[in-house]
């Protein structure tokens, strides 16, 4: 669990996933996704499309117009439009130029702005999303002109009053601006009206010649960025720029990684084993893949070694005989989808199931169940009592002459009567009722002052669903945060209370021994439950989830929210209601319930403080009883 909250940037799963379909959607690659970084570009080899972090300070729908015309831009424009190779080539040859920060921004921006009117023209209703990222953008950079004018960067001015003239936004250019606007000024006019790729780059190599005249240093800004790679064809179809796990990589690949690693100013990480072409960014960047730095896309990004573990199901190829890739990426292992070489979701591949048996009782743990025992009694006769008088009634409830349900052989008071019930209901059988309980209970360490109050609300739901002869498990779990590692991180399940054992009268003492331990990866525990849920008979099947607060466990950090919300959603796909509650330290903050919003949608519980824990789950479980009766 996390205790740290401040300096935390965090996505909207909602969002997330939403930008993720429409990516999809437009560009028609099932296995596209979305990243966010510091600048928006396409990986179009590695399958991942970048937004830009910069729409994150926006207000919610100028936010969702920014990353949607971004996303837009990227997986229509840039993906069908744009000439991937013609593009990487010209970036080659323009690093050698004094001006290349300069050119490259040009280049980029011209691209942009000649896909933003394909983009238009063949969809118009993506033009209400790019009008509001052009008013954003333009006030943007009339701030960034006059803060460059102010501090006389010359060559970075002069790209902010490109971009602002070319948008029909009149600019007021200082000395020596104006001089370099009217030499340049015919260039970029045909940029303006540039049809292709190719014709821009035309453009952009007369500016570069008349650039070499000019004594201004390059731009120091970072605008835009460009995913570069060396390997755009041959080695993307067979897939030889992917990652390999240290236990797939075979000895000579490991000396080849070595030679090829010559970045400049390399540093090492001492979480990594062998070194690699990306290490200084890694450094600068633990935890994310993004592009924090401004530089575009890193070289070889799916082989970062940090991250090469995404792909350990990659299967080595001989020649040029495929077929013994069973997916080298995640493509066939989304977490959404809840099958394919992950069954338990991409970020739980390297999960490992433990199981903890309870122990006997001893006769103190007997003695303090029964304390506890007696004090929710009163929740446990009511909720009995109410869930009994709800079955009664319902048998007694008449099922003939009814105004809907199955029509009645006896049609003849269809003319006799003047508002005729004509329907009937058919009686429900005993095994209509059968129902089936699981309840995980988080024992993260963050919940070591809140176990005592927990352990009465699990005896409040084990007397309760076993007064009314319901039958259901109690399963503790967390993650050993100390043997935990990259390629393997044990979870454990505590199982205190199983199927068979909780309907006997002696059962619930073994409760008493969920105590609080170490980290909690809550989308791979919901898996699990709902697995063994799935193997029961009974009709209805229900998941309840005591949490405390996001999950965090080993490489879960950021991905957390969105793999358990996935998880929850499959789960209840499965037939599975899904409910969460979660466990305040006094007081509900908006965060906490934005939180478990996003994780269970409406399905969810926020209780103020562990004390309050057994008052809230009574009306719960009241209205899960009533469901099933």
């Amino acid at each position: 669990m996390k205790f740290l909250t401040f300096a935390d940037t965090k996505i909207d799963p909602f969002l997330h996933m939403q930008l993720i379909d429409l990516a999809k959607t437009l560009s028609k690659d099932p296995k596209m996704d979305v990243e966010f970084s510091f600048h928006s570009y396409l990986n179009k080899p590695g399958h991942v499309l970048h937004v830009s972090q910069f729409w994150m300070t926006y207000p919610g729908s100028v936010q969702l117009d920014g990353l949607k015309s971004e996303v837009y831009l990227r997986s229509f424009g840039n993906f069908f439009f744009s000439d991937h190779d013609v593009l990487h080539e010209a970036m080659q040859s323009l690093k050698i130029e004094e001006h290349f920060q300069f050119l490259k921004h040009l280049l980029l921006f011209s691209e942009d702005y000649r896909l933003e009117k394909v983009c238009i023209s063949k969809r118009p209703g993506m033009s209400a999303a790019f009008s509001e990222r052009k008013r954003i953008l333009l006030t943007h950079f009339q701030r960034q002109y006059r803060q460059h004018i102010q501090q006389r960067r010359w060559m970075d001015a002069f790209y902010c009053s490109i971009f602002l003239l070319a948008n029909h936004r009149l600019v007021q250019l200082h000395t020596p601006l104006k001089e370099w606007y009217g030499e340049l000024r015919p260039s970029l006019v045909k940029l303006n009206t540039a049809e292709s790729t190719a014709h821009i780059i035309a453009e952009i190599h007369d500016i570069k010649i008349a650039l070499r005249a000019f004594k201004e240093g390059d731009m120091t800004s970072s605008y835009l960025s460009f995913y570069e790679s060396d390997s755009l064809h041959f080695k993307d179809i067979t897939r030889e720029n992917e990652a390999k796990t240290p236990h797939s990589m075979t000895g000579s690949e490991d000396e080849s990684s070595e030679e090829t690693a010559r970045e400049e100013m390399p540093s090492w990480h001492n979480e990594t084993s062998s070194p690699s072409d990306s290490f200084l960014q890694f450094d600068l960047d633990q935890g994310t893949s993004t592009d924090l730095l401004g530089e575009g896309g890193r070289k070889a990004e799916e082989g970062d070694q940090a991250f090469g573990a995404v792909q350990a199901g990659a299967k080595d190829s001989k020649g040029n005989d495929f077929k013994g890739e069973t997916g080298a990426g995640v493509d066939d292992a989304s977490p959404r989808s809840g099958q394919g070489l992950y069954p338990y979701g991409q970020m739980n591949r390297f999960a490992v199931e433990k199981k903890v048996f309870p122990k006997n009782p001893s006769f103190q743990d007997m003695q303090d169940y029964q304390q506890i025992k007696s004090a929710v009694q009163s929740s446990v006769s009511l909720l009995k009592q109410s869930f009994l008088k709800t079955i009664e009634h319902k048998k007694n409830v008449p099922n003939h002459d009814l105004h809907f349900g199955r029509l009645n052989k006896r049609l003849t008071r269809l003319l006799t009567d003047k508002n005729p019930r004509l329907f009937f209901k058919k009686a429900e059988s005993p095994q209509e009722l059968d129902a089936v309980f699981t309840l995980l209970v988080d024992c993260s360490a963050s919940m070591f002052d809140k176990m005592e109050e927990t352990h009465k609300a699990i005896v409040l739901f084990h007397e309760t669903l076993k007064a009314v002869r319901i039958p259901h498990s109690i399963t503790g779990f967390w993650e050993d945060a100390s043997d935990a590692k990259k390629d393997s991180q044990p979870n454990y399940f505590q199982e205190v209370i199983s199927f068979t054992s909780s309907l006997k009268n002696q059962s619930g003492a073994e409760i008493l021994q969920l105590e609080p331990q170490e980290d909690n990866r809550d989308g791979y525990s919901i898996r699990k439950a709902a697995e063994d849920l799935l193997r029961r008979k009974e009709k209805q099947k229900f998941l309840l989830v005591f949490s405390d607060g996001e999950p965090a466990a080993f490489d879960y950090e950021g991905h957390g929210i969105l793999d358990t919300y996935e998880a929850v959603v499959n789960t209840r796909k499965m037939g599975i209601d899904t409910l969460g509650m979660y466990i305040s330290n006094g007081e509900v903050t908006e965060e906490a319930q934005i939180l478990m919003k996003n994780i269970y949608g409406s399905h969810q519980v926020v209780v103020p403080s562990a004390a309050e824990l057994v008052s809230y789950l009574v009306p719960v479980l009241r209205k899960l009883l009533f469901k099933i009766a």
